[in-house]
């Protein structure tokens, strides 16, 4: 059964990389030669940024000998090369057809690094990436996918020479989605409708409490529940804010509208 399964996979891993081809009359370049001598001319490729001929030369590694060690490692290659040559439709269905076919592979961690490396960029779209734009007002569908790939990366080989990238673009990715999300609160909010202001920007509070948005998403809070005449639950959270952001300058504001009130008083 197990076998069975393998040779499954193998041959969806195969129609994959070698599908795009299989119209060419031409032949397979390095038809022949030795698994490890494919992989060493498509990984010189690759470092001369040649991708369009390296995609071609691990085809070919993967068309001649399926499932070996140099095959692997050309996969890998691979990915990035059709990521490189503008082909990240190519390259996460790569990426996904491999975490299948190695599921115990020692390089399950990059793979998951590069997928979150496409949707990071599919997050942005082309003109996004080009001009300037808040991603903040942008859907983060892609973003979410990006976070949870980067997370298993990092979670797979905490000491890949990715990590230090997958976690710079977790920080940037939840900020920019906590502040999406504190944004469509506001807009409740601003709409006067303080019930969907509340669940929205808990969200925030719950989900992206390292976000830059969740000071303003606990103010929102409490003055939404001000205003719907909730003070035990707009207390609390209060009580929150002036645990963990002191200096917040809602709460100056409040402080400063008590001094006045016991000044008026005297």
């Amino acid at each position: 059964m197990k076998k069975s399964l393998m040779a499954v996979v193998g041959a969806s891993v195969l129609a994959l990389v070698t599908g795009c081809a299989s119209t060419d009359k031409e032949p397979l370049p390095y038809q022949g030669e030795s698994a490890k001598y494919i992989y060493a001319k498509g990984h010189e490729q690759i470092q001369n940024e040649d991708f369009y001929d390296a995609i071609k030369t691990f085809r070919s590694l993967n068309a001649q000998y399926p499932f070996q060690k140099y095959t692997e490692l050309g996969n890998l290659d691979l990915i990035y090369a059709y990521y490189q040559n503008n082909d990240s439709a190519m390259a996460l269905g790569l990426a996904q057809q491999f975490l299948r076919a190695y599921p115990t592979s020692k390089h399950l961690g990059y793979v998951y690094y590069m997928m979150g490396v496409m949707n990071f960029d599919n997050g942005r779209g082309f003109l996004q990436r080009r001009l300037p734009y808040d991603m903040a007002q942008h859907d983060p569908q892609a973003y979410i996918e990006a976070y949870n790939q980067f997370k298993k990366a990092v979670l797979i080989n905490p000491k890949g020479s990715y990590v230090e990238d997958a976690t710079r673009r977790m920080i940037y990715i939840n900020n920019t989605v906590g502040e999406y999300q504190y944004n469509i609160a506001k807009f409740y909010f601003d709409h006067e409708a303080y019930v969907a202001a509340i669940n929205r920007a808990k969200i925030v509070i719950k989900d992206y409490p390292q976000s830059n948005a969740i000071q303003d998403a606990l103010v929102l809070t409490i003055q939404a529940y001000d205003i719907l005449k909730l003070p035990d639950q707009s207390e609390e959270y209060l009580e929150i804010l002036r645990k963990n952001y002191p200096k917040n300058s809602y709460l100056k504001s409040l402080e400063n509208a008590a001094k006045k009130q016991t000044v008026i008083f005297k």
